[in-house]
């Protein structure tokens, strides 16, 4: 039997927000590795096949084999409250296979396609009080910093996919001008190269349903501390929307955002601190789109860079795994995963931490049969992020095995 193991990361979700710095957590990798390893116990003959995938946040540089990164480069930065922080910069092997979504249409011929890790820079911290001090004083200068040096080494016509997420930082991206030398200095730099913004989250920055009123459930800050800060960012970021539309003649009223999946794409919006896609970054996403940067859902650039859809064709089953899912989304991983095996008929089995999703809703997206890691009891008793690293890759192996058992033949 062939077994295509394309997991996402596994994180705690606090407030709804995945935290990639929690002491219980595992990258889509190591899933991935976890469950084989399960699966591999009970039936060895099987053929499984590790298609990891990421979805823009922190960590998603790991996911890409060595077959396909044509060079490597680490960058240093600096972090939210001036600490050093680093970044991969990857430069991507060319491959047959057509790229969708934006990622890959400009990569035909000699032009490169590179992938920043910009997410590890302004990764949300796993202590409220950490958060809260990120919130009230952090800056995106660092990612500035980092941008600036993606975008040197890069060629004119290349396409740079920047990972970017939700995180305790909101200043509205006025640390990334600055870091990327200002109005002028962001503007020139940007000039001649193609960004694409591989987005974990497209939450908007301001606005009822925005990143600073999230900031009460991911910080120690207060309801009335919050919304100062948001006030103060949405006002920055409000200003350097006008400034780089005015500066490079785009932007503003009638610039073209990419809105929610399922509306109709060609119709121009409005870039504001309400458009989707706007947050992630700390507002650096909705100042990027000014300069020209192109917002996607960051699991279908991962699920394309990585060639999802070929390799699902090949295999007989295929399983995924998130965090916790509470419900799925149209461009969440389970759904873009879900997606590819359905449109050839195959089934799709869910590993989840905590899933508390309709059996309807997951087969809407494709999804056959979910298995929670909670329910099943592996390793010690109680919540599935309870202990730590080595406990939950010990959950996922003995998954893996019962997974094995259930639906190898």
């Amino acid at each position: 039997m062939r077994v295509l193991l394309a997991p996402g990361g596994m994180y705690p979700e606090p407030g709804g927000v995945p935290v990639t710095t929690a002491a219980v957590s595992l990258h889509a990798s190591a899933v991935a590795q976890a469950l084989a390893a399960g699966w591999c116990s009970q039936r060895p003959e099987d053929r499984l096949t590790l298609l990891p995938v990421a979805d823009g946040a922190a960590g998603s540089a790991a996911v890409f084999p060595p077959s396909m990164v044509a060079g490597r480069v680490v960058l240093q930065a600096s972090g939210p409250l001036g600490q050093v922080r680093e970044a991969d910069l990857i430069r991507l092997s060319q491959r047959e296979e057509g790229q969708t979504d934006g990622a890959a249409e400009s990569s035909s011929g000699s032009r490169a396609t590179w992938f920043l890790d910009a997410a590890r820079l302004v990764a949300l911290p796993a202590d409220r009080d950490e958060a809260a001090r990120e919130a009230l004083e952090g800056t995106t200068f660092g990612l500035g910093q980092a941008l600036a040096a993606a975008l040197g080494r890069t060629a004119p016509g290349d396409v740079l996919v920047v990972g970017l997420a939700r995180s305790a930082v909101h200043d509205g991206g006025a640390g990334l001008i600055d870091g990327l030398g200002g109005a002028a200095g962001a503007t020139t730099a940007v000039e001649g190269r193609e960004l694409v913004l591989a987005l974990a989250d497209g939450v908007a920055l301001g606005g009822l349903s925005g990143v600073g009123q999230g900031l009460v459930a991911v910080t120690s800050l207060g309801a009335e501390q919050a919304q100062e800060r948001d006030r103060a960012a949405c006002a920055a970021a409000a200003s350097l929307v006008t400034q780089l539309a005015e500066r490079s003649g785009s932007g503003g009223p009638g610039r073209r955002v990419l809105p929610v999946v399922g509306a109709d794409r060609s119709v121009p919006g409005t870039l504001s601190v309400t458009s989707w896609g706007s947050g992630a970054g700390g507002g650096a996403a909705l100042v990027l789109q000014v300069l020209g940067a192109r917002a996607v859902p960051g699991p279908r650039v991962m699920a394309s860079l990585l060639g999802l859809d070929a390799a699902v064709s090949h295999n007989d089953l295929v399983v995924t795994a998130a965090g916790e899912v509470y419900d799925v989304l149209a461009d969440s991983l389970t759904a873009v995963v879900g997606q590819a095996a359905s449109d050839r008929a195959l089934p799709v089995v869910l590993v989840t931490g905590r899933g508390l999703v309709p059996r309807g809703e997951l087969a809407a997206a494709g999804v056959s049969a979910t298995y929670s890691l909670e329910e099943a009891g592996a390793g010690t008793a109680g919540a599935w992020d309870g202990e730590d690293r080595q406990a939950l890759r010990r959950r996922l192996e003995d998954m893996g095995a019962r997974l094995a058992r259930s639906w190898s033949r």
